[in-house]
């Protein structure tokens, strides 16, 4: 099991090794940009990783594409897209 924390809201949610930020959010009821329903197009779910980023897979051709698409700096992720594997701390502009 892994901890996804989410700052500076004080909620956090356990989930299953290789599940989403997004999915991991959606549990907590934590709101996260998206109009694409996790698909890895939109680029709305990014969110920058405070702690803990080694416990992510590393990104897929599809995230990125989203990089390259819209400019994700190196401590970005799309939490639709980025897979938990451990303890990890996000935030986003938005909170």
């Amino acid at each position: 099991m892994a901890r996804v924390r989410f700052v500076p809201l004080g909620k956090e949610r356990e989930v299953r090794a290789g599940a989403t930020i997004l999915s991991a959010a959606n549990h907590a009821h934590v709101p996260i940009g998206q109009s694409c329903s996790g698909d890895g197009i939109c680029g709305w779910c990014k969110v920058r990783i405070l702690e803990g980023g080694r416990h992510l897979a590393p990104p897929g051709e599809r995230e990125r594409k989203l990089f390259a698409t819209y400019g994700y700096a190196g401590n970005e992720r799309a939490a639709c897209q980025a897979r938990v594997h451990g303890d990890v701390s996000v935030t986003t502009s938005y909170w």
